[in-house]
């Protein structure tokens, strides 16, 4: 049996691949062959440790479970021999035979990547977004007897995005920080929690975006901003890093206190100077209004965002 784990989503995938060897250690507590390989070891001689692996006869029936990671570093020559000896076991079907790869490069033109996406047991992890990636978050907490306010739960995604590295941890961090308060009610995590406890992702398109929009270059805009797409296909986080910015924007503006990353308050101050108040108080409404519209199903996230640009 072949089993391919592949996609940007490192946390779940990993979580996929631990889960699966724990089933087999729970199936096979005694007769387990249990092998791992990182194929971006130059100095080892992968296809031959696989091949080894595979081809030793066990005199009880031992079962055999071999991860293969970053398959996709590997050489080219090592990548054939290895798809040559697939093609093989894979008719054969051995059952007392499992090999995982598990990889976070997505290569549709690689021979190996096509063979393993077509004939194995293929799972993807793509990065969660909207409503699933907020279904993530919120069973997570749950699972660590945790609570957190819906409103608290949009700004923690609004400021880690799809990271669920990073968002496990920072759920943790609130989780502990609110079970040393002394009531049931005052362990529930709030905006203010968020605010307090969790840095913003620094985004460096964002804020070359916000510096296009400040010097009125509508076409640079649009343009980056299909970019992003292109690269991210996030329309909700885009959104939600348009209107953390230019509330950024007019913190500087007011002279509020700005408890936020030195780089952010860097830029932050020099792009302040291509936005007068008014301005800033007009794009942050429309912003909200888009926000309030795709959340309450009204508008669709690409298109209301593409419509405000152009009239930017």
């Amino acid at each position: 049996m072949v089993i391919f784990l592949y996609g940007q989503d490192t946390y779940r995938a990993r979580e996929e691949l631990r889960k699966i060897i724990e089933e087999y250690k729970k199936a096979n507590p005694d007769w387990l062959d249990f092998v791992r390989i990182d194929a971006s070891n130059k100095e080892m001689e992968i296809f031959e440790q696989i091949r080894q692996t595979t081809d030793t006869v066990s005199m009880f029936n031992q079962k055999k479970l071999i991860i293969i990671e970053n398959i996709f570093l590997a050489d080219p020559g090592t990548q054939k021999s290895i798809l040559d000896f697939l093609k093989k076991k894979i008719i054969e079907k051995n059952k007392d035979i499992t090999i995982i790869f598990w990889t976070e490069e997505i290569s549709e033109k690689n021979e190996l990547f096509r063979f393993l996406k077509s004939k194995a047991d293929a799972r993807e992890f793509d990065l969660l977004r909207g409503h699933q990636l907020r279904n993530w978050v919120k069973n997570y907490i749950r699972e660590q007897k945790g609570n957190m306010e819906s409103r608290a739960i949009d700004k923690l995604i609004e400021y880690v995005g799809s990271d669920l590295w990073r968002m496990t941890n920072e759920i943790n961090k609130l989780i502990s920080f609110k079970h040393q308060a002394p009531s049931i009610k005052s362990q529930i995590i709030s905006v203010e929690d968020v605010e307090l406890l969790v840095k913003p992702e620094i985004d460096l398109n964002i804020f070359e975006m916000v510096d296009a929009m400040g010097h009125k270059n509508k076409n640079k805009v649009l343009k980056m901003f299909n970019q992003y797409l292109e690269k991210r296909e996030d329309e909700g986080y885009l959104l939600a890093m348009f209107i953390y910015q230019i509330r950024n924007l007019i913190k500087v503006k007011s002279g509020g206190k700005l408890d936020m990353h030195p780089f952010v308050i860097k830029k932050s101050r020099e792009q302040a100077r291509n936005f007068d108040w008014e301005e800033l108080k007009k794009i942050y409404s429309q912003l909200l209004a888009i926000d309030f519209d795709i959340k309450t199903g009204r508008a669709e996230p690409k298109a209301a965002l593409e419509v405000w640009l152009a009239r930017f």
